[in-house]
């Protein structure tokens, strides 16, 4: 039996698209910290709902607002152990992440799980669906 040099065009096809949604999550993570709300309206869906850690949700220009007004300042976002799932045209993320955040009651460290939906939306991987939830330590 011959073993294939190639793997199937569907298998290199969710491997490019994994890359692009890595891509796309480090790109929003890194306009968070430097609140480049620019960036963060060309990556976040206009149907967007985030979720933080203390169960508030949020829409996109809420969000945007947020990070504009520097009520809430990103200072670290560290993701681990990532799994992303893709299938037509959405994908799912899962990880853990260490984040380092400054609000009006201080700055604070935690680590939290959370859930992200992407979708691709002519041509790009945009999120659309964020949910976090502190980890106990």
């Amino acid at each position: 039996m011959w073993a294939c040099a190639h793997p199937p065009s569907h298998a290199i096809k969710r491997i490019a698209a994994e890359h692009e949604v890595r891509t796309a999550e480090r790109q929003r993570f890194e306009a968070m910290m430097k609140q480049d709300v620019a960036a963060l309206d060309t990556l976040l869906d206009e149907d967007l709902t985030y979720v933080h850690t203390d169960g508030e949700m949020q829409s996109k220009s809420e969000f945007i607002d947020l990070i504009r007004s520097r009520r809430l300042v990103y200072e670290s976002i560290a993701p681990s152990e990532m799994h992303v799932r893709v299938y037509e045209g959405v994908a799912i993320v899962t990880g853990l992440s260490q984040m380092r955040v400054r609000s009006a009651t201080g700055a604070s460290s935690f680590q939290i799980r959370f859930t992200e939906a992407y979708v691709r939306r002519e041509g790009r991987w945009l999120l659309t669906a964020w949910q976090a939830t502190k980890v106990s330590t």
